[in-house]
């Protein structure tokens, strides 16, 4: 599967109209939370085409069979890398409830930032991992942004020497950059994102985001 496979932009139409007011510089940081649990649960439902599925049959009320596929999340890790995607872990833990939950501190030293190889990079300082047991089973890591794709690489490289199943990034914005640095360090991931944006600025942000997301999310 080439790398443009790899990556799963979801256009709907609900989902972008929860991004639209996510960038809103407007939307109060209560509502900000809201959205982002939502849109964690419409990633969510996208990512699982990708997820390993299973054939049950359950007895109807009328007593008849009826057969259907669904999702093998009790053989699913959500991982929320702390803190701003928390909610948008817990959107998607609402669709996959028997998924074990996991948690990755991580964040960004802004003054390692450099140019390598015509990319934007950064050190990513993962102070605390608290994962469940990862292999044979599908990882979703979950994270609202990502821009050099500096953290998501650090934790996916890690994660896949676990050997899961498979493993799914499921993001709110992307950029290029990222969805290749994670994709090689992660060669068998997949990305699922509601926009890809195609400008870094200067400090390695993106053009435009979300702003803060992690203060605005728990009001710092």
């Amino acid at each position: 599967m080439s790398r443009q496979e790899r990556l799963h932009v979801v256009d709907n139409p609900a989902l972008q109209g929860v991004l639209l007011e996510l960038r809103d510089r407007r939307t109060p940081r209560h509502r900000f939370r809201e959205l982002l649990e939502t849109a964690g649960l419409l990633l969510g439902y996208e990512a699982g085409r990708l997820l390993q599925t299973r054939v049950e049959e359950v007895e109807t009320p009328l007593g008849a069979r009826a057969a259907g596929a669904r999702v093998a999340d009790e053989e699913l890790v959500i991982v929320a890398v702390l803190r701003a995607a928390v909610p948008m872990a817990l959107g998607a833990a609402r669709l996959y409830p028997r998924a074990r939950l996991g948690f990755v501190a991580a964040s960004r030293l802004e003054e390692t930032g450099r140019m390598e190889g015509g990319r934007m990079i950064f050190d990513v300082d993962t102070p605390y991992w608290r994962l469940p047991r990862l292999t044979g089973r599908d990882v979703m890591i979950v994270d609202p942004m990502l821009a050099t794709g500096s953290t998501l690489a650090r934790i996916a490289s890690r994660i896949a020497r676990e050997e899961p199943r498979r493993i799914v990034a499921v993001t709110l914005i992307a950029t290029r950059q990222g969805v290749e640095r994670l994709l090689e360090a992660a060669p068998r991931a997949q990305v699922v994102a509601a926009a890809v944006d195609p400008e870094l600025n200067e400090k390695g942000f993106i053009v435009p985001g979300l702003g803060d997301a992690g203060d605005r999310c728990f009001g710092e």
